[in-house]
């Protein structure tokens, strides 16, 4: 069983609810709904990852297809928060930029070199220079001619 992460974020037709479990490298959508909850959000969502057990993965491409680009936004935030959660080590600058990168893009992201260059306070220049060394050492694969979303 991996980690699990929940995050409540509001939104005009009540909070969007994202539950994402991480199994090695690979960080899962596990659900995804909109609620109306009374009481503290912290409480609700530890009783959320609670009852998680037994959930199938959501296809995190399909189920961003089908939202709006505010709601995608969130999802991204939401990416973002279990990076920081996870803590993994930053010292590999090109391996951390490579996997922030790889899971932004499998959860659809179609500007995660932007993304990641807002979030790190780096130049978008910086950010890819760090993919082309993560794609010359493996480390990243190509996402191949006319690719865009879903690979890495």
């Amino acid at each position: 069983m991996g980690q699990w992460a929940a995050s409540a974020s509001e939104t005009t037709a009540g909070s969007l609810i994202i539950l994402s479990e991480v199994k090695q490298s690979e960080i899962l959508l596990q659900g995804l709904k909109i609620l109306e909850f009374r009481g503290r959000v912290s409480i609700f969502l530890r009783e959320t990852i609670k009852s998680a057990s037994g959930l199938d993965p959501l296809d995190p491409l399909e189920v961003r297809r089908n939202l709006s680009s505010g709601w995608g936004a969130i999802m991204t935030q939401h990416l973002f928060e279990v990076h920081k959660h996870l803590d993994r080590d930053p010292s590999d600058v090109v391996s951390d930029t490579a996997w922030k990168y790889s899971t932004l893009v499998a959860w659809g992201e179609a500007s995660a070199a932007r993304e990641l260059s807002l979030k790190t306070k780096t130049s978008v220049h910086t950010i890819h220079y760090r993919l082309k060394l993560a794609r010359d050492k493996g480390i990243l694969n190509s996402p191949g001619p006319g690719s865009r979303l879903g690979g890495q």
